[in-house]
């Protein structure tokens, strides 16, 4: 079994760290490197650059939410999927606001190296919304119908990390479904 490379980790912590405190754009390599506590080098060991490890620490957190979200519908009782994505969803952001907050960030940015990445794992989520629903017995939904969904929970989790921390994830989760 491979060692896991600590200093990839601490690089992709650091990155999705910094792009939170002031985005992709103002990050340089060299903050990234200073954050991690490695050298720039271990940076460039790892990425071959700047767009590479941000394209890695989109990618993580999108495939560590779509294996979150595909083992919570897997894991649903009948009648609860959506609930079930919901609620998974909520808890994620919560446990790595960071990444959430970059991934939420570059969801609008057309310009990026890595947006064909994100559009592939966009449709990723929206089929397993959709999945969830017609799971709990609805018909299977359009593409806009998932997407308000996605876009619902989004703006939820976004509502309840910044404005509302009080809330619990019960609540965000009730007010998810509301919409729906």
């Amino acid at each position: 079994m491979p060692r896991p490379n600590r200093s990839r980790e601490k690089v992709l912590d650091a990155a999705a760290a910094l792009a939170a405190e002031r985005g992709v754009t103002a990050t340089t390599v060299d903050d990234i490197a200073q954050r991690a506590g490695v050298a720039k080098g271990s940076v460039y060991y790892s990425f071959p650059s700047k767009d590479a490890v941000f394209e890695a620490v989109l990618a993580d957190a999108v495939e560590r939410t779509g294996t979150r979200l595909g083992e919570a519908l897997a894991a649903a009782p009948a009648g609860s999927a959506l609930r079930a994505i919901v609620t998974s969803f909520l808890q994620g952001v919560e446990e790595r606001p960071t990444a959430a907050k970059v991934v939420a960030g570059e969801l609008f940015r057309t310009d990026r190296p890595w947006q064909q990445s994100l559009a592939a794992y966009r449709s990723a989520l929206f089929a397993l919304v959709a999945d969830a629903m017609e799971a709990d017995g609805a018909p299977r939904p359009s593409t806009l119908r998932a997407s308000a969904v996605v876009g619902a929970m989004v703006m939820v989790a976004f509502e309840r990390t910044v404005f509302e921390p009080e809330a619990s994830i019960a609540d965000a989760v009730e007010a998810v479904l509301a919409g729906v």
